[in-house]
């Protein structure tokens, strides 16, 4: 029961984070820099991050789990956009549960 839930937690993450991509892919396509949206990003996601683990009663104790669990997002999507590697560009097969799977397994 822990897993489906542990799952849907995934999948709705994974959601979410696509449809800030599209934001952030538009704002690109209007012509704001790369630099500036990913800062933009960045600052929200730091501002609710905060928000979440105040809210959940975390500590500053708990925070090793939070930022670990950005840097292995990043070190992941680094090698991913790393121009001339093969997973650049390209959409991953079999849809969203082939993507947490992939993630799940690279991680």
């Amino acid at each position: 029961m822990a897993e489906d839930h542990d799952q849907d937690a995934m999948t709705l993450s994974v959601q979410l984070a696509n449809q800030i991509i599209n934001i952030a892919n538009s704002r690109m396509e209007e012509g704001m820099p790369p630099h500036v949206i990913a800062s933009g990003v960045r600052h929200a996601a730091a501002n609710f991050s905060a928000f979440a683990h105040h809210r959940g009663g975390g500590t500053d104790d708990d925070l090793a789990p939070i930022v670990e669990d950005f840097l292995q997002m990043f070190e992941y999507y680094l090698q991913r956009h790393q121009p001339g590697q093969s997973g650049q560009g390209q959409q991953p097969a079999g849809g969203l549960g082939a993507l947490i799977d992939q993630a799940k397994n690279e991680l």
